[in-house]
């Protein structure tokens, strides 16, 4: 009888084994497909988050824009989760470097939406690495906006992508209206051999020859290359030649020729794109009195803020980096969805935001415009002018 007890006794507490591993079977099951499910919409992430992506130029050529953009989206963090968040939820960010290239933008766009399951993406910083990624944001259906990214191939390439930072090619052509009407007639362009910088070419000579200038000597290297002797001796041997054009502000280029131009004693005016501080700090005295136009408009109360924040100038992208994740945070808190088809068409029906980066107003085409401002390089420094 003791036998057939214990006999008993175990087949039960079998058959309740059996039940607490089928339970926990079940509840793993569940977790798998909530967490599954989570990734699938890839915005939630931890325990009452948001994350979102940032595809930026941190290190090499242009890493000043990247650095700038990355100031301004945690301020814009911080401001966004000291007001409660979005829909009660904070804002997180994980942060990849592409250091402009293009391939590595790619990498950096499968980790973040392909392992970290993320669907809003503020980046990148510039047009190479835009254009590799405007048909996998597509494919992807990942959100993308860029705080200085010029050309309209990466907004208008599907309705995921937008650009807080205007066009450049209307820039170009301003600047050839600006050094026309310095009483300049007969230019030489610097370019390179790169999407954004020959759409900066391109629309310079083109609005140049419009008004009736000339250009006289157009050389378009790769962006590696260093020597532009052959090309400034060439200049110089023109004296028709009555200023030189340089649309490769932000690469090396944009200091090695201006010294190299005082190295072979080529005395003539510069006007170019969009230099920004280390550019011009690299290139020392000899882009003393070079004149450029750019995009780059903060407030004095964010750039006074950021100075204060980081010890630092305000960098470029710094501004609109901050005005990326404010749009996209509103348009999440309005709509209270995070599904990207919903925030896209939102941000799509925006016609005019007023930023720390200026008063933009929608192309209808997911870019948007915002004056610019004309500044000189004088003894290291950039300075604001009017003339």
């Amino acid at each position: 009888m003791v036998y057939i007890a214990c006999m008993n006794i175990t087949k039960q507490n079998i058959r309740k084994a059996i039940a607490v591993i089928v339970l926990i079977g079940i509840a793993m099951v569940v977790i798998i497909k909530v967490h599954n499910n989570a990734g699938s919409s890839a915005t939630v992430s931890g325990q009452g988050t948001i994350k979102i992506g940032g595809i930026l130029i941190l290190s090499g050529d242009g890493a000043s824009w990247g650095e700038g953009s990355k100031n301004g989206i945690d301020l814009a963090i911080e401001d966004v989760n000291k007001r409660g968040g979005v829909n009660g939820k904070k804002l997180s960010i994980s942060y990849e470097d592409d250091m402009g290239d293009p391939q590595k933008a790619i990498s950096a766009f499968r980790k973040l939406t392909e392992v970290d399951k993320i669907k809003f993406i503020i980046g990148p910083n510039w047009s190479p690495s835009g254009i590799a990624l405007a048909a996998l944001a597509g494919t992807q259906k990942t959100v993308m906006i860029s705080p200085s990214l010029g050309v309209k191939e990466f907004n208008e390439a599907n309705k995921y992508l937008f650009n807080l930072w205007p066009h450049d090619f209307t820039l170009s052509r301003t600047l050839a209206d600006y050094v026309y009407s310095k009483g300049h007639r007969n230019v030489a362009i610097f370019g390179a051999q790169d999407a954004w910088v020959k759409d900066q070419t391109n629309n310079f000579k083109e609005r140049f020859e419009e008004l009736g200038g000339k250009v006289s000597f157009m050389i378009e290297p790769k962006i590696s290359d260093t020597d532009m002797r052959t090309a400034i001796i060439k200049t110089k041997n023109d004296p028709s030649i009555d200023a030189v054009i340089m649309t490769v502000a932000g690469y090396s280029l944009g200091h090695i020729i201006p010294q190299q131009m005082k190295q072979f004693s080529l005395n003539l005016p510069i006007f170019s794109l969009n230099m920004d501080k280390k550019v011009s700090a690299d290139c020392g005295d000899a882009c003393d009195g070079l004149t450029f136009l750019i995009n780059f408009t903060p407030s004095k109360e964010f750039e006074a803020r950021y100075t204060k924040q980081f010890g630092r100038e305000i960098g470029v992208g710094a501004d609109s980096g901050y005005d990326a994740v404010m749009v996209l945070a509103n348009a999440m808190s309005e709509t209270k969805s995070v599904d990207p088809d919903v925030i896209a068409a939102k941000l799509a029906s925006i016609k005019e935001y007023d930023g720390v980066s200026g008063h933009l107003i929608s192309d209808g085409k997911r870019g948007f415009t915002k004056p610019y401002s004309i500044k000189k390089v004088l003894h290291g420094q950039i300075v604001s002018t009017d003339k």
